[in-house]
């Protein structure tokens, strides 16, 4: 918990935390902060120590699950949870695929190539968390869970652009560049230009769609912590298009407490206050 407590600015991967059922709570920690670990190492501190540090992160893993268990509590825990549930390591092999592609980045040619990205890297870990809450057990489910990581990951890529920009990371598709005239070395200048707003606004619509099909999906027990995350996404879409020129200086965020209103009602359904 106290890990998650800051994590994507003390917001999504916590209130899903807070809001996940209560014998659930310790294997879904143990994913998120498995995952948040991982993006620590490749997107934070000096970027000449990130590989080095992801590196080791991977060897603690793979250590940890050669051993059954490790001393320390992320791993140990994370261990036990993909034992429990009899999750596949190609989960986290996958996982690691992607997170070594932002180390060694190049420019994503087409959506295609991106949603390939999103998949390995947010959603399996995502599916992961789902299948502990008691959805996403059948292949259907757990391919809904995995597009609509796809959003979610496109999402962060929308409200993170100055941020990922600074890291010299543009996750925006070049072909969807190309679609609006949008030259890659303007953005990657932070130079913004006319087209740029239709560039972010199709990208938000791309999601937005997503969103408006995602809702309906009948998650059993969970479904409203998946309808949480929905509206948690359209409200950061709606932040990113309010921004206009200022995503390419700034981060996206909308009020912590707008963003509280949606998931309170869900955590008070699994922590009576």
């Amino acid at each position: 918990m106290r890990e998650l407590a800051n994590a994507d600015g003390g917001t999504a991967r916590y209130h899903g935390l807070r809001s996940a059922p209560a014998a659930a709570r310790p294997h879904v920690a143990a994913l998120l902060a498995h995952g948040c670990r991982a993006d620590l190492c490749v997107d934070s501190g000096p970027v000449k120590d990130r590989q080095r540090h992801f590196t080791a992160f991977v060897e603690d893993t793979w250590a940890a699950f050669a051993a059954g268990g490790s001393h320390d509590p992320v791993l140990h825990a994370t261990v036990h949870t993909y034992r429990t549930y009899g999750m596949h390591l190609s989960v986290i092999e996958d996982m690691f695929s992607a997170m070594q592609r932002d180390l060694d980045f190049r420019d994503f040619p087409t959506f295609d190539d991106l949603r390939q990205w999103c998949m390995q890297i947010t959603g399996g870990p995502m599916a992961m968390v789902y299948r502990v809450m008691g959805a996403a057990t059948e292949p259907a489910y757990e391919l809904l869970v995995r597009e609509f990581s796809v959003s979610a990951q496109l999402t962060d890529a929308l409200r993170d652009l100055s941020e990922d920009l600074d890291d010299g990371r543009l996750y925006l598709p070049l072909e969807d560049l190309d679609r609006f005239n949008v030259r890659a070395e303007d953005i990657k200048s932070k130079r913004w230009t006319p087209a740029m707003a239709d560039l972010i606004a199709f990208e938000a619509e791309r999601v937005t769609e997503q969103l408006h099909k995602a809702r309906d999906v009948d998650h059993g027990p969970v479904s409203a912590i998946w309808r949480a995350r929905c509206e948690h996404l359209a409200l950061l879409i709606a932040a990113v298009l309010a921004a206009s020129q200022d995503v390419l200086h700034r981060p996206v965020q909308p009020p912590l407490g707008t963003l509280l209103d949606v998931w309170r009602p869900v955590m008070r359904t699994v922590i009576p206050c």
